[in-house]
């Protein structure tokens, strides 16, 4: 499986850090960056939770200014600072991979033809790539920590991965 460049919203990172996974980025992406903007977000939610990650302390992360001149350059939305630099930056460089989970914000960067991933697609690659055994229990502890599932989509995930529910 060949790595492609990844451009990671606060998502991505918070809850493969939070269930012990951030390793599983560089295993699979490269290179992974996180604009300035989304490391503030976690900079804020570690102000709530001091066990968020640092994307400064992750050697494999680059850290990439998104001027507001290319975020504005986006069609009109009501997105997030994290998810409009996701889809400015990864627009600007064809070929990346937009990191995000908010459904908005994953239209919008489908709609101007970019290549989207989340959390349960990264896991879902780890588990083809052979980097985990099963499934199901790292959904549900990124669902114990707050990442929001719908029932359908947890079963639809794990029949991806070849596991029932």
């Amino acid at each position: 499986m060949s790595k492609q460049p990844l451009v990671c919203d606060t998502t991505i990172p918070l809850y493969l850090g939070r269930i012990g996974q951030i390793d599983l980025l560089p295993a699979l992406y490269a290179p992974i960056y996180i604009p300035e903007q989304v490391c503030l977000e976690l900079d804020m939610g570690r102000l709530l939770r001091p066990d968020t990650i640092n994307p400064r302390s992750l050697v494999w992360v680059e850290l990439v200014p998104v001027s507001q001149a290319l975020i504005d350059s986006l069609p009109p939305n009501r997105l997030g600072t994290g998810e409009r630099a996701v889809i400015a930056h990864a627009q600007a460089h064809r070929g990346y991979v937009a990191g995000m989970d908010d459904l908005r914000a994953r239209q919008l960067a489908e709609a101007i033809g970019l290549k989207v991933t989340g959390t349960l697609g990264i896991l879902l690659r780890a588990k083809q790539a052979g980097l985990v055994s099963t499934l199901e229990p790292l959904v549900n502890d990124i669902t114990a920590q707050g990442f929001h599932l719908s029932p359908e989509l947890h079963r639809d995930v794990l029949g991806l991965a070849g596991e029932t529910p």
